[in-house]
């Protein structure tokens, strides 16, 4: 029996070692992220861009590794000419409880605070949180963002100017983003849904501005689902050559971005997204899909159904008449795919398919679809000069002078 006891208490003795030195190394990888992130936000800002925090304390728990800050801010400057813009948050900390050690929490405040050359801004949160899942090869490997889902959901979110005055409310905010780094041909590597309810301005501001609808939306979803295959050291290699770029290099850093995009579609990816808008008496829904064959050439579907569109447009040319020309003349384009039900009232509904050099709406043929270049896309031409405006009325001819004058 006594052995018994010794072998239990040994194992036990054990395990609260083992917790405690992950509870050690946990906070240490934490507080060094924090430091990287601080260290590359300034690097890849070149320069301008600054990580500041009065306090950061690792936690004495032994039940949650911690690292907390207190009034971190993040300043930007592009323009040294321009006020910079800084972000203040009164709190910020990074939690892994001992029962889920693989889920980070972050712990947000209930008001963060923007200050730019306009206005200060407070956003404000009745409650808010985060988590994300950790993926313990790439936090082994030492990758930058080491999650393979990130979770937040927020309420009752208000923006306020000068502190108080109502700018937007939100009644609700939820993100969802799933990562498979190993992900194939056919397989999802990213998936990414957020949704929006309540979407608001300020009574004060709708009435002033005579924005329909109470200037709310009731609900907005977005959802977007990128295929494999993706390389072991995409993520990683790209940051990486990103993050080495002068964060105004925007040539280079596009030549890097569609270089990834098509080494991604030459290997079979694939893509699809979709939008749900709710505003006013109308519902728009739209999705939409492309792939590639072997060439890195593009094929793929595009959907949009809209219902209500004659009582959602006299409410627009109710609060603002002079856009009855511009409606009119997109009703017209939009008359081959418009209908009219007792149910939905004016109704959009488009089928769009797109490849093989032809662009098809509702089976019939609309244009040609010429092959897509990356090189150009990689390096646009260049935009040509704007001519110098001639003196005289602005019409770009310069007025003659009468004769005699």
């Amino acid at each position: 029996m006594r052995k018994v006891v010794r072998f239990v208490l040994a194992v036990l003795i054990f395990l609260i070692a083992a917790w405690l030195g992950l509870w050690w190394y946990a906070e240490g990888r934490m507080q060094a992220g924090i430091n990287n992130w601080a260290e590359q936000m300034a690097a890849n800002g070149n320069g301008n861009v600054k990580v500041s925090y009065d306090s950061l304390t690792r936690g004495t728990s032994p039940l949650a590794a911690t690292v907390a800050l207190t009034n971190l801010q993040v300043t930007a400057q592009a323009n040294p000419a321009q006020t910079p813009i800084s972000v203040t948050l009164p709190s910020l900390a990074l939690r892994v409880d001992a029962l889920d050690p693989l889920v980070l929490h972050v712990d947000w405040p209930q008001q963060l605070n923007l200050v730019t050359s306009r206005a200060n801004v407070a956003i404000t949160f009745g409650s808010i949180w985060q988590t994300a899942r950790i993926d313990p090869h790439a936090l082994v490997a030492g990758e930058a963002n080491p999650f393979s889902t990130n979770d937040m959901a927020a309420s009752n979110i208000s923006v306020l100017a000068s502190g108080s005055l109502l700018v937007l409310h939100l009644d609700d905010v939820a993100v969802h983003n799933v990562m498979d780094r190993t992900a194939g041909a056919g397989q999802t590597a990213i998936s990414s849904t957020e949704t929006m309810d309540g979407i608001a301005l300020s009574p004060l501001f709708a009435r002033l501005a005579s924005v329909p609808f109470g200037g709310r939306i009731a609900h907005l979803a977005l959802s977007l689902d990128l295929s494999g295959p993706v390389p072991p050291d995409a993520w990683q290699g790209l940051i990486t050559q990103l993050n080495a770029l002068p964060a105004g290099d925007k040539a280079d850093r596009r030549k890097l971005v569609v270089h990834a995009v098509h080494d991604w579609a030459a290997q079979g990816g694939s893509a699809k997204g979709a939008v749900n808008l709710v505003l006013g008496p109308s519902t728009l829904d739209a999705a939409g899909a492309v792939k590639f064959d072997a060439n890195a050439q593009p094929s793929g579907t595009g959907d949009a159904t809209a219902n209500h569109l004659d009582a959602f447009s006299a409410a627009i040319t109710r609060s603002y008449p002079q856009l009855q020309g511009p409606i009119s003349g997109i009703e017209a384009e939009l008359s081959p795919y418009l209908s009219s039900t007792d149910a939905g009232g004016q109704t959009l509904t488009v089928h769009a398919t797109y490849g093989a050099g032809a662009v098809n709406i509702n089976g019939q043929k609309v244009s040609d679809l010429p092959p897509l270049n990356w090189a150009t896309l990689a390096n646009p031409p260049p935009a040509p000069p704007v001519p110098p405006q001639a003196p005289g009325d602005g019409s770009g001819a310069a007025m003659p002078m009468p004769s005699g004058q």
